[in-house]
């Protein structure tokens, strides 16, 4: 299994030990991954303690109110002195004015500066990315070792750069990196102030122009976050059953999972019903798997239980009726239902697709309540990622299943991960969260990547978050699973978008590794988010419109949530449109060899619409 060396905000969130990947492994685009083994380990380690002690000695409403000023002053002397070297090492040649330069958008600035005697310098300020205002400061140093401080308290900043000037004005000064995987590059305009990141310099400065800069990875943002770690959830759990959801784990036809979720300091005896819809005389009890997801940054629900029942054997294309129960049958929830699925050419059906959720979870779940209601024989709801804001936040993972869970109580969840689920640098709390089939990328976490055939369509899931894993990760499974499989339909979901719609976005390296395994076994539809707006290409095929008679790949694009983007859209685009919140209903007549396809507005309104027929 994968994982990073930025899953050490997970392993404060949640107590859990992690794993590193291969170290400096680079990407098809030439960016660069953070090295295996966490080159901070001593600074998260002194940060732990902190958060310990503050914990200790701060009651609930004073941590979450913590400020960069507030966590500043509950430092020791100690903990103060050690912060405020513990981040950047490196040495230099010979004496040389040394610049730091970072984000000033957020208004906090790193503490340390004042402290080891740094000066403003405004009249070199630049700017990052056409939009960040990077504030500069400097002070001389002699040859030798320099230990730098913490980016900030709050993690809302990006690792600082530090660009170094000759005292002497000869040559240029040489930098020696120190930590593990940060680089030494030369600032110019155009280039890359972050090792995995594609942030660029804009013009920059004379004074600063050409000089080294050193650099680190923008995913280091949290290392030292202390301010908004301590967090409330407006859906604390208690001791009725809540957030019921349904996943697969293996064959649609014969088995579905059931999740729900109580207090971990309730008393707790969870058990599951179920029987066909027409036959209660058939019911069968079945006790649930239960596991505890502590999480030290919510303050007011620190330790929640999720049970799960994975029932196997069930009758293909059979409605089932079940409840679920914390107190050993005492108390029931109210009745809800599954459907299994049909044996191919059986039935028709259908299933939703959704965009991007992640902001404005309670006007997205108005949204999927709207489909439900409207297309209450939906039998599956696909998500293309960031189904909320920040991965590592269970309180935002709260408010998304609070939402969700009023429809995917009902019907399934088929969810792919985003570059905000993985906030952090990995899917944690979104693995712990979601039961999901076990027969991905054998490179990969579970559920990272997985796949289901449902009647006659084959879905294959999987992890676009490029500048965490390669895509390469998953190509051999992806073209054995596609390849191997006879299914009617091929379709496939994931986050980053093939043909980005937002300007100045670019996806080359999954169109490089996919696109070829995509064109060689006929996907037909490949389901995609991120964009935060609505788009469909004509069939596309090696980078190009589809021939006439020739097979091409539709790629979709669309949101759910409430942030929004512009869009750009290129002479392949079939049809686009900005800031319309959508679902899209996917109808299957297996009969018919049909698939048809609508995309529906929060006014409920279609905006868009196509059909596909195979024999």
């Amino acid at each position: 299994m994968i994982r990073f060396a930025v899953a050490l905000l997970a392993a404060f969130f949640l107590n859990i030990s992690i794993t590193y990947a291969d170290p400096g492994a680079r990407f098809a685009d030439g960016h660069t991954r953070a090295p295996d083994t966490s080159p901070h380990a001593a600074l998260e380690a002194q940060v732990s303690d902190i958060l310990d002690r503050f914990a200790a000695e701060l009651g609930p409403d004073a941590l979450v109110a913590l400020t960069p000023e507030t966590a500043l002053a509950f430092l020791t002397g100690e903990e103060r002195s050690y912060l405020s070297t513990a981040f950047v090492h490196f040495s230099i040649d010979r004496p040389a004015r040394i610049y730091v330069a970072y984000d000033g958008m957020y208004g906090e600035r790193p503490f340390w500066l004042d402290d080891l005697g740094f000066e403003r310098r405004e009249d070199i300020d630049f700017i990052v990315d056409s939009e960040d205002p990077y504030e500069v400061w400097q002070r001389e140093y002699e040859a030798g070792e320099i230990r730098l401080g913490i980016p900030s308290f709050s993690g809302e900043l990006k690792p600082y750069v530090v660009l170094a000037a000759p005292l002497d004005g000869g040559e240029a000064i040489e930098i020696t990196p120190l930590v593990d995987g940060t680089d030494v590059q030369i600032a110019a305009e155009g280039g890359e102030p972050f090792i995995d990141d594609n942030d660029y310099f804009n013009a920059l400065p004379a004074e600063l122009d050409g000089l080294p800069v050193l650099r680190s990875y923008e995913s280091w943002e949290f290392v030292s976050r202390m301010v908004g770690f301590f967090r409330t959830t407006d859906y604390p759990s208690s001791s009725q059953p809540d957030h019921i959801i349904q996943t697969w784990q293996g064959d649609p036809r014969e088995e579905i999972t059931i999740q729900w979720r109580t207090s971990a300091d309730a008393a707790s005896d969870p058990v599951l019903w179920y029987a066909p819809e027409n036959e209660t005389e058939s019911v069968s009890y079945v006790r649930a798997g239960t596991v505890t997801l502590r999480s030290r940054q919510i303050v007011n629900d620190p330790a929640v239980d999720f049970h799960r029942v994975r029932l196997t054997g069930l009758a293909p294309g059979t409605r089932y009726a079940f409840g679920v129960s914390a107190d050993g049958g005492e108390n029931w929830s109210e009745v809800r239902h599954f459907h299994t699925a049909g044996e191919t050419g059986a039935e028709t059906w259908q299933f939703a697709y959704l965009g991007d959720p992640q902001n404005g979870l309670d006007e997205w779940g108005d949204l999927i309540r709207q489909g439900y209601e409207r297309f209450p024989e939906i039998r599956f709801w696909m998500i293309a990622g960031d189904l909320i804001d920040k991965g590592t936040e269970r309180d935002n993972w709260d408010q998304f299943f609070a939402e969700g869970s009023t429809v995917f109580d009902r019907s399934a969840v088929v969810p792919a991960i985003g570059n905000h689920d993985s906030h952090g640098g990995h899917p944690t709390l979104y693995l712990q969260q979601f039961a999901l089939p076990d027969n991905g990328s054998e490179h990969l976490d579970p559920g990272r990547t997985y796949h289901l055939t449902y009647q006659d369509m084959l879905i294959v899931v999987m992890d676009s978050n490029y500048d965490l894993i390669e895509p390469e990760t998953q190509t051999e499974w992806l073209d054995r699973v596609l390849g191997t499989s006879d299914a009617r339909w091929k379709v496939v979901i994931y986050h980053h978008p093939f043909y980005a719609s937002r300007p100045g976005r670019d996806n080359e390296p999954l169109r490089d590794a996919w696109g070829p395994i995509f064109d060689r076994h006929n996907v037909d539809i490949a389901f995609q988010g991120h964009d935060h707006a609505y788009m469909r290409t004509v069939p596309m095929r090696d980078h190009r419109p589809a021939e006439p008679g020739e097979h091409g790949t539709i790629y979709l694009v669309a949101v759910s949530g409430t942030k929004m983007y512009e869009q750009e859209l290129r002479d392949f685009v079939a049809f686009g449109t900005t800031n319309e919140r959508t679902y899209q209903i996917i109808d299957m007549d297996s009969a018919a060899g049909t698939l048809s396809y609508r995309a529906i507005n929060a006014d409920g309104v279609e905006i868009d619409a196509f059909a596909l027929e195979k024999e």
